[in-house]
């Protein structure tokens, strides 16, 4: 349990908040290595996604399209993974103007190293996390069925845990 904006919340992944992100090295939609390494001395938003061109995929990945200027804005990179290929990604980035980093992870080993849920114990998870510069997981937020809930939570987050008073 972790209190958020005067309430407390329970999220599937609030486990994860304090653990290091783990180690990984996968491909951005340009073919680049991208690893744990880029996410060090900035604020991130990693969201994990089921599939490039899905209802709920394509409305959370231009959500944060649409609010990555407010993201950015508070010292964060927005980070999307799935499993879909290089390839697929390109078309998809091209298509809805997206700017930010997408990742493939054709065999999902990311997600199982971190122990990412199901829904319904077959459905690829829809998980957001908010990583601070150390690398260490800071926030999480998971809702398969509310695509547009993981930006507004991810910049409530975000505001909260950088944001001096």
């Amino acid at each position: 349990m972790r209190w958020v904006s005067g309430r407390s919340e329970m999220d599937t992944h609030a486990n994860l908040i304090g653990e290091k992100f783990p180690d990984f090295s996968l491909k951005d939609s340009e073919k680049n290595t991208f690893s744990n390494e880029n996410l060090l001395n900035r604020w991130s938003v990693i969201f994990f996604y089921p599939k490039d061109g899905s209802p709920g995929c394509t409305i959370e990945s231009c959500s944060f399209r649409d609010k990555q200027d407010q993201i950015e804005a508070l010292g964060a990179q927005i980070i999307g993974i799935s499993s879909d290929s290089v390839s697929r990604h390109q078309r998809f980035k091209k298509k809805h103007r997206l700017q930010y980093t997408l990742l493939s992870d054709p065999q999902s080993r990311l997600p199982k190293k971190m122990r990412l849920k199901r829904t319904l114990g077959f459905m690829r998870a829809r998980v957001t996390f908010v990583v601070d510069p150390e690398g260490i997981i800071r926030g999480s937020v998971t809702s398969q069925f509310n695509p547009i809930k993981h930006v507004k939570s991810a910049i409530r987050q975000l505001e909260e845990l950088t944001v001096s008073d």
